[in-house]
């Protein structure tokens, strides 16, 4: 990134990505995923609770911030107030050929996204943990190993990765589930369980989702972060990082009297 984020940038940009209302913790998954901000307080999810509720415009803080940039609906889940009122205003807003582009792009992103997610689901067991060692591989892990398979303790592949300033040491788990098998709290215990005291985060890719619970599990306090990546999050990060995705460059035209 060219400019650092501040903590409250960091959670704005980290809903922009997630596109719908999030909790505090999805909100800091997506942060610590597309690695948006290097936190340095013990616990830092209280740190951006704290933060987004000062700039949210439902706040009753006597210390609330002045700039409110954040909205937060009945079920205690954050928005970006730019995002809600774009949403509101899209039906009155005319329609231009920019805007037509702009949809177009991101209609083929979407189709390219359920292109890759269709991909995975046809990968077998093996086939699917072979992909995600070439997907870590070029996300910018250091140093892999891959583990003997049935003595890994659900550990699949471990070495270490740079967020923010700092080298951590990293362990992956990759499942390949049907759509119907989400990802569940046991599951990312039992994961936390045999990388716990060894590594300083876990990542735990699967084909599917995770349940409410797993989500709500995968960041605790005093207990080792689990970054978790579902298939549309995984294929996403591939168009982001530019992994197994090609870009097609169009030039968009527009006239300028001042450049005559």
């Amino acid at each position: 990134m060219s400019k650092k984020l501040t903590i409250v940038e960091a959670a704005v940009e980290a809903l922009h990505l997630i596109g719908v209302p999030a909790s505090v913790n999805q909100t800091y998954a997506k942060i610590m995923e597309r690695q948006l901000y290097k936190f340095g307080a013990k616990d830092p999810i209280a740190v951006l609770r704290i933060q987004m509720e000062r700039h949210s415009d439902a706040s009753a803080w006597c210390s609330q911030a002045k700039v409110k940039v954040l909205t937060k609906d009945d079920d205690g889940k954050f928005s970006p107030l730019d995002m809600t009122k774009k949403k509101a205003k899209k039906e009155d807003k005319p329609t231009d050929n920019l805007s037509m582009v702009n949809e177009l792009a991101n209609k083929l992103k979407q189709d390219t996204i359920l292109r890759i997610v269709d991909h995975l689901y046809a990968l077998d067991p093996d086939e699917f943990e072979s992909f995600c060692r070439r997907f870590l591989d070029r996300y910018g892990f250091d140093d892999m190993e891959v583990t003997k398979r049935g003595r890994d303790g659900g550990i699949d592949v471990f070495g270490t990765l740079e967020v923010g300033i700092s080298q951590l040491h990293v362990a992956a788990q990759c499942k390949r589930y049907k759509k119907s098998n989400k990802v569940s709290r046991p599951d990312i215990d039992q994961f936390r369980g045999a990388i716990q005291g060894e590594f300083q985060q876990g990542i735990f890719i699967t084909t599917s989702s995770f349940t409410k619970e797993a989500k709500d599990n995968a960041f605790k306090r005093g207990c080792v972060p689990i970054v978790l990546i579902d298939g549309e999050t995984l294929a996403e990060i591939m168009i982001d990082r530019g992994i197994g995705v090609s870009v097609k460059n169009i030039p968009i035209y527009d006239f300028e009297i001042d450049l005559v």
